[in-house]
């Protein structure tokens, strides 16, 4: 079926985003829509339903379209307001006289209430996602095969390694979905580990840096999970796989090519690249491991390459500092297994 343009009856490809006959937005309807949406979710103070809808938005956008910029600048200020980094919308004037002190004390507890329900809704949805990796088929028929592939250092590590690299990769889909960006569940591919697949892309370097390093921190915790398994049952497999898992994410953490550890670098200043490569450098020394020592190399690197004029991201920089001292140190449990 042939599509015109409402506007002066051209005729519209298939992929066209703009009427090339009279410029007409070809989803102008769907644009109206997603922007009524945002800005309801916004509102009601759901930023990430918000962030969604733009982002759906400036995939029916043109290259050129002036209204690309708006959106990107509307996504910015709602992702910064995620990550506790700016207000979602401009402030508002706090209230004055008799009642302020009241106002302020009321507002105050609903504040805490909100943050008190949004941190339970937080810990079920990411509970959630576990499970729901698991139902989807080629997700589960990967583990199994990876799992199997494994299965020559003993059936107990293969299966603990690869529920490690599981929760790692859900890490990354938790944090995308935060930012409202679509991905898949994850893949796992033998002998190359496994990977999630985004939909769409991160709005600037602050959310990407901090999707990268939620697969290791989510990593972390599994890691940590599967010591504190291992001391209190004393299995020596549950220790082997809690130190491999920890050296899986260590290397994960150096800042080169499609590693977690790059993405992370993107939001750091040239100052605070410098501290990584020292943390790094410290912790192989005091650790004796190699793999922290290639992550304070590869950030040395990565200084030639800073942006003078990036400010940098103290959150930021302070987790991959906790991911490279922690990891390094739950990596130093024995491991029985051979890796």
């Amino acid at each position: 079926m042939v599509r015109v343009c409402d506007e002066c009856g051209a005729e519209l490809a298939n992929g066209l985003l703009a009427c090339p006959g009279c410029s007409r937005l070809v989803y102008a309807a769907e644009l109206r829509r997603l922007a009524s949406e945002a800005e309801a979710s916004q509102a009601k103070g759901d930023l990430t339903a918000a962030l969604a809808a733009w982002r759906r938005a400036t995939e029916l956008l043109p290259p050129g379209a002036t209204q690309r910029a708006q959106i990107a600048e509307r996504m910015r200020t709602l992702s910064a307001a995620i990550d506790g980094r700016g207000p979602a919308s401009p402030a508002r004037p706090k209230p004055v006289g008799k009642g302020g002190k009241v106002g302020a004390a009321v507002a105050a507890v609903g504040v805490a209430l909100a943050k008190s329900k949004a941190i339970l809704v937080l810990l079920l949805g990411n509970a959630k996602l576990l499970l729901l990796g698991l139902l989807k088929i080629p997700t589960l028929l990967s583990m199994l095969v990876y799992a199997n592939w494994m299965s020559g250092r003993g059936a107990g590590f293969g299966i603990g390694l690869v529920a490690c690299i599981y929760v790692h990769e859900v890490g990354h889909v938790a944090a995308l979905r935060r930012y409202g960006i679509e991905a898949s569940a994850p893949m796992f591919v033998p002998g190359f580990g496994a990977f999630v697949r985004m939909k769409q892309y991160p709005t600037d370097a602050h959310e990407e840096a901090r999707t990268g390093l939620a697969g290791p921190l989510w990593g972390l915790v599994a890691a940590c999970a599967a010591a504190a398994y291992g001391l209190l049952a004393g299995s020596a497999v549950a220790l082997s796989v809690a130190s491999v898992a920890a050296r899986i994410n260590v290397f994960n953490l150096i800042p080169v090519w499609q590693l977690d550890g790059a993405r992370g670098m993107k939001a750091l200043s040239r100052q605070e690249r410098g501290g990584i490569a020292a943390i790094a450098a410290v912790t192989a020394i005091v650790a004796h491991q190699w793999m922290p020592a290639l992550v304070g190399a590869f950030a040395v690197f990565t200084l030639f390459h800073a942006d003078p004029e990036t400010k940098g991201d103290r959150r930021v920089f302070a987790l991959f500092a906790v991911l490279i001292v922690a990891l390094a140190g739950v990596a130093l449990l024995p491991a029985s297994v051979a890796w």
